[in-house]
């Protein structure tokens, strides 16, 4: 399973404010400072968000980055607004692969200049996640 998140974090960003103006409202995942991160753990410290991408089983990593690509430019007023948005202390998009347990892999992906230039116009940060996973 492949996956592709926009996420935005901050310790006292009012993520309901924000979304109250947000085209995002129905497609955001809202997490709130003080909720508990699950049953019967600390409760959370700061507010997020999170918006899904691309959930595509089978997405490589060239795809999911050309979905940010789309979603940077689908969305840049509503990036450029985050940017000045208070109390937001990082926006960043989160890629990730899942590697099946027992196979052998060199992930090799390489970002083009302009992929990273276009992150850093709207103020984002990037990060590559691999898991392990089950064969099941």
């Amino acid at each position: 399973m492949c996956a592709c998140y926009f996420r935005v974090q901050g310790e006292n960003f009012d993520v309901d404010a924000f979304l109250s103006e947000s085209p995002w409202q129905l497609s955001a995942t809202i997490f709130r400072k003080g909720e508990p991160k699950s049953r019967g753990s600390r409760p959370r410290g700061y507010s997020s968000l999170t918006i899904t991408v691309t959930d595509d089983d089978y997405a490589t990593t060239a795809q999911q980055v050309t979905a940010c690509r789309s979603f940077i430019k689908e969305h840049t007023l509503e990036l450029a607004r985050l940017q000045n948005y208070p109390e937001v202390q990082a926006r960043w998009f989160s890629l990730a692969y899942y590697l099946p347990i027992g196979e052998v892999y060199a992930i090799c992906s390489y970002f083009e200049t302009d992929f990273l230039s276009e992150l850093l116009s709207v103020g984002a940060e990037f990060e590559f996640n691999v898991f392990c996973s089950s064969v099941e």
